[in-house]
């Protein structure tokens, strides 16, 4: 087996992102719930779902009030 089909069937691993945008959905919570709760606004809520922005400590505070902390 070469390398590029061993690479094709690897399972992909979702984005840091679309791990969160999941458990916002998954939870009924809005972009403005989140935001709100986090003390984000709706645009770096979003930056971050869309994987547009990576800042740690943002992430940190999402996931940790969407209960997904120990997933990142």
């Amino acid at each position: 087996m070469n390398m590029a089909s061993k690479i094709a069937k690897s399972p992909v691993v979702p984005s840091i992102g679309a791990l969160l945008a999941d458990a916002r959905q998954a939870r009924g919570y809005s972009l403005d719930d989140v935001a709100e709760t986090t003390g984000l606004t709706v645009a770096e809520v979003t930056a971050l779902e869309n994987d547009a922005d990576f800042d740690a400590s943002k992430i940190r505070r999402i996931a940790a009030a969407l209960g997904v902390l120990e997933k990142i």
